[in-house]
């Protein structure tokens, strides 16, 4: 998807196809980057409502849109398909002119399939999918994750070959960052494992970054993470000003620091 500066409702509606189930402050967030009024989506979107171009639904006092369908389903969770949307938006918007918004039913032929992916140009050779995680599911389904990492170091190999990217694939989790930081400790032997610290899918991995393919370093001298593996808690990623979540050091690796994803350029 492309930013426009005149917004239509044939713009609103392929919008809100790839983002599925969306908050008027999402779509604000995706058009404009900063959050205000705008008398655009405020005329928009109940026109394309009252004509049946939106289906809306409601949760937690605010409208939530999705594209109309024959069967009207709701998904098991609305906030979770809200944040999916949000965090989507908020990635997509660091790097908006040379990305490719991936559906994730572009992932169903894998046996893992991530909310969305996000490819970036062919001259940066990178690509970015995400996992987000509530605090619900986090809580009660321990197993959950690291039955999800080990499918991912399964399918990764196909997934790169399919889209001709190097696969960075990041949990975006709702719980405190502190509780971030432990899980991934607890997973460090699970992701030191030969399988995992040698991981080399189809397309040749490289020192880089998800965002820029290049090699980068750290002050201290340490080459960019190879393993393709990072985690970062929901509150933290929100709290990053818009178009900075790629360059925020705010993303735990199996060595428990703290990196960005992107060479800060």
């Amino acid at each position: 998807m492309r930013h426009h500066s005149i917004i239509t409702e044939d713009i609103v509606l392929k919008v809100v196809k790839v983002l599925r189930w969306v908050t008027r402050a999402v779509l604000v967030l995706y058009f404009w980057g900063v959050e205000k009024r705008t008398k655009a989506l405020e005329r928009l979107l109940p026109e394309m409502e009252c004509e049946g171009k939106l289906d809306v639904t409601w949760h937690k006092g605010k409208k939530v849109y999705s594209a109309p369908r024959k069967k009207k389903v709701k998904p098991v969770s609305l906030a979770h398909e809200i944040a999916c949307a949000d965090i989507l938006v908020r990635l997509w918007r660091c790097r908006m002119e040379e990305s490719e918004i991936v559906p994730e039913r572009a992932f169903r032929s894998f046996g893992i399939v991530p909310e969305n992916g996000i490819r970036y140009s062919e001259g940066r050779n990178t690509m970015l999918i995400y996992e987000h995680e509530s605090r619900k599911d986090f809580m009660n389904h321990r197993g959950v994750m690291k039955s999800k990492l080990t499918r991912y170091q399964k399918y990764l190999p196909a997934m790169e070959a399919k889209f001709q990217r190097s696969i960075t694939v990041l949990f975006v989790i709702d719980i405190e960052r502190n509780k971030v930081r432990e899980f991934v400790r607890r997973m460090e032997p699970i992701l030191n494992e030969p399988i995992f610290s040698g991981f080399a899918g189809s397309w040749e991995r490289e020192a880089g970054s998800v965002a820029d393919g290049r090699t980068s370093a750290l002050p201290e001298g340490e080459g960019f993470p190879s393993n393709p593996f990072f985690f970062t808690d929901y509150q933290t990623l929100k709290s990053v000003r818009i178009g900075e979540a790629l360059n925020a050091k705010i993303y735990f690796w199996v060595d428990g620091k703290e990196w960005s994803l992107t060479n800060n350029d």
